[in-house]
């Protein structure tokens, strides 16, 4: 009786500190948090990674929409990460304005993908925003981006939102985000503690972000 007890007593605790958390930053995502205005132009250099895993029917838009930051082009590079990419996709990458790395690898990850290119692009710059390779910035996301590395922030996470509401699963999927988006990430912000990461949309300190990565050793998945 006394284990059952003990049980029972641990199990009330962990429910109940995770009915407050998420009391607390549910009510803290009711409270307006003000940011700052995006910059007129970036002062960093930023490394915009888009790995990609067989990616082909998506890829080249996604690429070519990131071009389309209202910020001066040599403040930017859009370097596609191409693993298992079709020839013809590699080819229309080509085509843009942007670096394309090919990688293989005998088990594809996200992180060997990322590693092997910075190790190609380089240290020549400041910042790495990290996407998806379905994801579309809006036109001033690095402006609002380099505004947040102003204040002195090191990692800094992206408001995602699910672009497509058509089906009933879809919609269910923009809930959640949304619902993440709120509690974990403004709720937090409100309290003063740092925003949960998403895995994408995402903005580091480049040489923090190199050094943190060469020590991630996944063992498959490319999310």
């Amino acid at each position: 009786m006394i284990v059952i007890s003990i049980l029972w007593t641990a199990l009330f605790i962990y429910l109940g500190f995770s009915v407050i958390y998420f009391h607390l930053f549910s009510w803290g995502a009711l409270f307006p948090l003000k940011d700052p205005s995006p910059v007129d132009d970036l002062k960093r250099k930023y490394a915009v990674l888009i790995p990609g895993y067989k990616e082909d029917a998506v890829i080249v838009s996604v690429a070519e929409a990131a071009l389309k930051q209202d910020a001066s082009k040599e403040w930017y590079d859009v370097i596609v990460i191409a693993d298992s990419f079709q020839s013809e996709t590699l080819q229309r990458l080509a085509a843009l304005p942007i670096k394309v790395v090919e990688v293989e690898f005998e088990v594809s990850t996200k992180s060997k993908a990322l590693n092997k290119a910075m190790e190609v692009v380089g240290d020549d710059y400041d910042v790495a925003v990290i996407l998806d390779a379905d994801n579309v910035m809006e036109e001033d996301f690095l402006r609002r981006i380099d505004a947040q590395f102003d204040l002195g922030f090191t990692v800094v996470q992206g408001h995602r939102v699910a672009k497509n509401t058509g089906t009933a699963m879809a919609q269910l999927d923009a809930i959640s985000e949304e619902v993440n988006n709120s509690v974990f990430r403004k709720g937090h912000r409100v309290f003063g503690l740092s925003s949960a990461l998403i895995g994408s949309g995402m903005a580091f300190d480049y040489a923090f972000f190199k050094d943190i990565m060469a020590r991630i050793k996944a063992i498959g998945g490319f999310d």
